[in-house]
């Protein structure tokens, strides 16, 4: 897992120096219910010559506070979810791994380091040595909730290559579109027609799946 960050930092380094290049995004999928065509472990990385439509929601957002409050967005999110730890599922001297209070997908895992850095490449060597172990974890909880391979998204959210990146905070949103051991989560009528996303699952209902507290 470290030899793979290093690559991510690696290539996002080297791709952010591209002319043209706005954002970095790398990602994994995992299952042919995600739509994977390569059933070997992979990842992929995309350069985008503009900032993504998610991304620049979230620094709209980031930037409504940091305005209203002064403060960093997600790290004051992060630091509330630590705090509470009702939605924590696991975290390390570095890393904490929580569900979002609003989850769009069934089970979703927010993967961020304590220490607000705006992209892979600003992880220092102790924040990367302790994230495989915490990710390899989370993804062997997926794995038990159902005792089966679990379809999954995980996508690095960096902030952009040349603007607004101290409204960023680099994170891990780990996501799978299965709702239960024989059933999908679909975007249906809300979903795809409003952009309303309806959750089967409590965030809260979530964390103690995977924390094992809990039988499904």
């Amino acid at each position: 897992m470290r030899t793979v960050l290093d690559a991510l930092a690696d290539r996002t380094t080297a791709l952010s120096e591209l002319p043209g290049v706005e954002q970095v995004f790398p990602f994994e999928n995992r299952g042919v219910e995600i739509g994977v065509t390569l059933h070997h472990p992979h990842g992929q990385i995309y350069a985008y010559p503009f900032v993504t439509p998610r991304t620049r929601a979230m620094l709209a957002a980031a930037r409504r506070h940091a305005e209203r409050t002064g403060g960093n967005l997600y790290a004051d999110v992060l630091a509330a979810e630590r705090a509470a730890g009702d939605r924590v599922v696991t975290s390390n001297e570095h890393w904490t791994a929580y569900v979002p209070a609003a989850a769009r997908w069934p089970f979703e895992v927010h993967v961020a380091p304590h220490r607000p850095v705006p992209d892979i490449p600003a992880l220092d060597d102790a924040e990367r040595d302790a994230f495989g172990p915490l990710y390899l974890d989370l993804l062997r909880r997926f794995d038990g909730l159902f005792d089966l391979p679990m379809p999954y998204i995980a996508a690095w959210h960096q902030a952009p290559v040349r603007v607004d990146r101290e409204l960023g905070h680099l994170h891990l949103q780990l996501f799978s579109i299965r709702r239960a051991k024989d059933k999908l989560k679909y975007l249906a009528g809300s979903e795809s027609g409003m952009g309303v996303f309806i959750n089967d699952i409590a965030p809260e209902r979530a964390a103690e799946l995977l924390k094992g507290r809990a039988p499904y």
